[in-house]
């Protein structure tokens, strides 16, 4: 999996690792959670990787093999937020840079891991997207767009890949409550010229089980579609925003 030293891959590789997974936890930070050391070595192995890079997702793939000799399923969670301004000013740079990581990067393990995944017969890939693919909001366009093509993706494989016994399928987080969220609400706080706390609330009484979600939440999905009892789902986007938007 990748993106698992904080935020929504924290919680989903603690989840992984206490359900018994074997993990390859991919990040761009040099460390992983003191959560996860009692695991490493054992049933985790880390690996520092900038999705951008071209030769990343080949790398995990094969340090995967490697280091447990099998892969049986992906977890893209890996993405950056990319920049809060209008799309009329955002830069050539700005948009490469969120598609490279929230897009592309994850396309690239996903055909890296596909010939593994079919040997596994019963192979999964999920790939974290996000309310917004569907649901834009202001100033946010880049990663909208690399959102949706991340959904898009998901069902192109989930079509071609079936016949190989390979389910795909996205997550689409609402208001979680990870660092990267509080970034953008403190962003959008600052615009507004209010404070962070009220802003924060402003959001939360938008959500019908009236509670932003936790990282735990969006692990207990990823675990169901892991599981047999999600067999038979596959090219779907699973929601997991308390009733914020109803699919």
């Amino acid at each position: 999996m990748t993106g698992a030293a904080q935020g929504l891959g924290k919680s989903i590789a603690s989840s992984l690792l206490g359900a018994g997974y074997r993990v390859v936890a991919s990040d761009i930070a040099p460390s992983l959670p003191e959560s996860l050391h009692a695991h490493n070595g054992t049933s985790l192995v880390h690996a520092v990787t900038d999705m951008a890079g071209l030769a990343s997702a080949r790398e995990l793939v094969d340090l995967a093999m490697d280091s447990f000799g099998r892969c049986d399923a992906v977890v893209n969670n890996a993405g950056v937020g990319g920049p809060s301004i209008g799309f009329h000013t955002t830069t050539n740079e700005q948009i490469a840079r969120v598609l490279e990581v929230n897009l592309l990067g994850a396309a690239r393990l996903c055909r890296e891991a596909i010939p593994h995944l079919r040997r596994s017969g019963q192979g999964r890939i999920i790939n974290i997207g996000s309310l917004f693919a569907d649901h834009p909001a202001p100033n946010g366009a880049a990663y909208s767009m690399s959102k949706a093509g991340l959904a898009a993706l998901t069902r192109c494989i989930a079509v071609e890949e079936g016949m190989h016994g390979i389910t795909a399928n996205t997550i689409a987080p609402g208001y979680i409550l990870t660092e990267m969220h509080e970034e953008e609400v403190a962003m959008q706080a600052q615009r507004q010229g209010i404070p962070f706390e009220e802003h924060l609330e402003q959001l939360r009484s938008t959500v019908p089980l009236q509670r932003h979600g936790t990282g735990r939440d969006v692990a207990g999905a990823v675990l169901w579609l892991l599981s047999g009892d999600a067999a038979y789902v596959s090219g779907q986007t699973i929601h997991v925003n308390g009733a914020l938007v109803s699919s």
